[in-house]
């Protein structure tokens, strides 16, 4: 499957058992190479036992003219008859295929006048009965099955030779052959030569073709990976997986999960109407209460000192409630696609001086505003809405004064920039962690090390970013940690 982006990637080890392509090739692949193997295997031990069983045959066609002249010898042992069978061994006898007897004394009748070397025959017939196991008489029974009674034996020059008793005479000589089947042997290794080659390449064939087949089997998963990672919570009533032509365990998955997408988005519908309603709902008590708050201060003579600061901590909590709510309620409309923003020339000066006094009367640090030269010969202009863009400030403020030590200052500068006009807000507080960087602006997140020093809600920055951009801007952050961060708003100028 595809790795997110941004995720490590996968080592070798992951890619082959960890992945179901992985595991799928490999399965395949030991499967393939186990069942070649075997019909090879069984192929050449097929050819090597046909080989042996006509060689055998061969041999016992013409040993047939010899098992009479050894039944003869053994009822008649006279010299003539002596001579008789070694000349029939002579005959019968060629480079290729010998014969010889072996008498029921143990003692050796080659043939006459000798075939080839006789030193080289009498070497190979007593080869052969070293390997056979026969020292004096044989045994009275000989088994004559192919496979039971055939020895390999190797003469001399290097040649090799199929060796079997042929037959056995009621005084208990046995009649011996040997073939000569060097050239088969070649045969046989140049077949499996040959064999190893083809076995080869159609190995390597084959892990192509699986390579090719597992990825393509495996392609609906991941196109159902890819547009899973495309769904968000704004395209949840609109995302819908489709596999009209994948295999039926795929249009399974992909039924049930856009059966879960209806689900999430009927939950998601829910809730936004939630936390918009109870907003609203309570935005309208807080503004009383606030209201009795500051009527009470204004006629709190009778009041002690303790008295009032008690109301105004009261009245400040109701204002950070109050601007909650509002961040709860502008996030709900931007998901309903309900917000709405009336966009006109505001002079952000104008704006910047009166965000600084309502945030001076709340914070107990110095708030520093910077305004260009040009700013006392008019009104500095940008598109924008007056109260959206108060609220932008406000939040901005109260989030530099929540992670910065008591006693430094807060800055604002306003400034002309090659993108309109530019309002930084700037504070010598904790700073941002490189890794918290790119999510500094995600809704509920909040880095690691504001988590120790105050509690938030973590929409203040999220919501900043919404009106910003809905009022045709943008938002960047800088921040250095233990220095401070800076947050620069792009507006487009006013013509």
């Amino acid at each position: 499957m595809a790795s997110p982006a941004g995720a490590p990637q996968p080592g070798w080890r992951e890619r082959l058992f960890g992945s179901l392509l992985g595991q799928l090739r490999l399965a395949a692949f030991a499967s393939v190479l186990l069942g070649f193997t075997a019909a090879s295997a069984f192929t050449l031990l097929l050819n090597q036992q046909c080989l042996l069983r006509q060689q055998k045959r061969q041999m016992l066609v013409t040993a047939g003219l010899l098992n009479a002249s050894l039944d003869q010898l053994s009822l008649d042992p006279s010299p003539e008859r002596t001579r008789q069978l070694q000349l029939a061994l002579e005959r019968q006898s060629s480079p290729g295929r010998l014969f010889w007897v072996e008498r029921s004394d143990g003692s050796l009748l080659l043939p006459m006048p000798p075939t080839g070397n006789g030193a080289s025959l009498a070497h190979l017939a007593e080869r052969t009965l070293a390997a056979h196991g026969s020292s004096g008489p044989v045994a009275a029974s000989l088994h004559l099955l192919i496979g039971t009674d055939q020895k390999l034996v190797r003469g001399m020059g290097g040649l090799t030779f199929l060796t079997h008793p042929v037959h056995q005479s009621p005084d208990g000589s046995a009649l011996w052959a040997a073939d000569d089947i060097s050239g088969n042997l070649a045969t046989l290794r140049s077949m499996l030569l040959g064999l190893v080659v083809v076995w080869s390449l159609c190995l390597l064939l084959t892990l192509v073709a699986i390579s090719l087949l597992t990825r393509r089997i495996i392609q609906p998963l991941r196109d159902l990976n890819r547009m899973a990672a495309g769904v968000t919570s704004e395209s949840l009533a609109s995302s819908r997986l489709r596999f009209d032509h994948a295999p039926l365990e795929v249009q399974e998955l992909a039924r049930a999960y856009n059966g879960l997408l209806d689900r999430l988005s009927m939950a998601w519908c829910q809730q936004r109407q939630f936390v918009g309603l109870v907003s609203h709902e309570l935005r309208n008590p807080l503004m009383i209460i606030g209201g009795y708050l500051r009527r009470l201060q204004r006629r709190g003579q009778n009041l002690d000192p303790e008295q009032m600061r008690a109301l105004a901590t009261t009245e400040a909590e109701t204002h950070r409630i109050t601007r909650m709510l509002n961040d709860l309620l502008d996030l709900s409309r931007s998901e309903s696609g309900q917000l709405q923003m009336v966009l006109a020339p505001v002079a952000v000066d104008e704006v910047l001086t009166t965000a600084c006094d309502l945030a001076r009367s709340q914070l107990s640090r110095p708030l520093l505003l910077n305004l260009p030269k040009e700013a006392a010969e008019g009104p500095i202009k940008a598109v924008a809405e007056t109260d959206r863009l108060q609220q932008v400030l406000l939040n901005l403020i109260e989030n530099a004064d929540k992670y910065s030590p008591p006693g430094r200052p807060i800055t604002l500068d306003l400034a002309r920039d090659d993108r309109g006009l530019c309002i930084s807000v700037r504070d010598q507080g904790i700073g941002i962690a490189p890794e918290d960087l790119p999510k500094v602006f995600d809704r509920f997140h909040r880095g690691r090390n504001a988590v120790e020093h105050e509690r938030g809600s973590g929409l203040g920055l999220s919501v900043v970013k919404l009106l910003v951009e809905a009022m045709g801007g943008t938002i960047d952050v800088e921040s250095q940690m233990d220095v401070g961060s800076r947050f620069d708003i792009h507006l487009p100028a006013a013509q």
